[in-house]
């Protein structure tokens, strides 16, 4: 009777174990981000940007993990406009496929400012009359002087290819937030001040994801997004940013 008992026993824990495990096991999100400091840092682990700590705060509230991807931006927008079940951590809004997209939640606000390496520009007019003004290609900064009718600009790839632009002088503005052009100019080592006029136009951050992102997750990551939000995690872990502006 006892070996019968055993046997049993054995039996149990062999059928219920990949039960077990399956129920332990958090569902992982797909992941993917662009190299846009201070939001999203590639290469540093300690400060990987406040959308990238927003969104690994908000996987783990939910209960769920993510495979976190560094990409250039605008592949990462393929992925998230090409792929079912992707998401990344910050984008703004004002692009010409803002439709195909899933906003999510609003993280953050910001505004587009031009910086120079001169005089400050400040107004729209001024920079009409510049010879050449850098915006990074698919981005709201494109979108919004397209839509104004500019012809002064060129598209570089990356911030950081924006940045040598204008440091050289082959470029005269450079239309950004300040956040992302201060961060990327002190980790380019610059040595020359960057000049930052007044605001330009002001843009919600918006944390996005593939329109095809199943229903559950959309719903854990928004509500996750409104506790934080509720609790003061988003203003926590913004203030930890915010000397990056110095």
């Amino acid at each position: 009777m006892k070996l019968h008992h055993v046997l049993m026993m054995l039996i149990t824990a062999v059928v219920l174990a990949p039960v077990h495990a399956l129920a332990d096991t958090r569902p992982v999100d797909k992941v993917v981000a662009a190299h846009y400091p201070p939001l999203m840092v590639d290469g540093d682990p300690d400060k990987p940007g406040y959308a990238v700590e927003v969104l690994r705060e908000a996987a783990n509230r939910a209960g769920r993990d993510i495979d976190l991807q560094f990409l250039p931006f605008e592949r990462a927008i393929h992925a998230i406009l090409s792929e079912a079940d992707t998401l990344m951590p910050a984008l703004f809004k004002g692009k010409k496929r803002d439709k195909d997209i899933l906003w999510l939640a609003e993280v953050d606000r910001t505004a587009l400012r031009f910086a120079s390496v001169s005089d400050p520009v400040n107004t729209l007019d001024q920079a009409r009359t510049l010879p050449l003004i850098v915006v990074e290609r698919g981005t709201t900064s494109e979108f919004f002087l397209s839509e104004l009718g500019f012809t002064n600009v060129q598209e570089p790839r990356s911030p950081q290819a924006s940045a040598s632009m204008l440091a050289s002088k082959r470029a005269h503005a450079w239309l950004l937030t300040e956040e992302l052009m201060r961060r990327t100019w002190r980790m380019m080592g610059r040595e020359t001040d960057l000049i930052v006029g007044d605001m330009i136009h002001e843009i919600p951050v918006f944390m996005v994801a593939s329109l095809r992102l199943p229903d559950d997750t959309r719903l854990a990551y928004q509500t996750a997004i409104a506790d934080m939000r509720a609790d003061g995690t988003l203003d926590r872990i913004s203030e930890h940013y915010r000397g990056d502006l110095q």
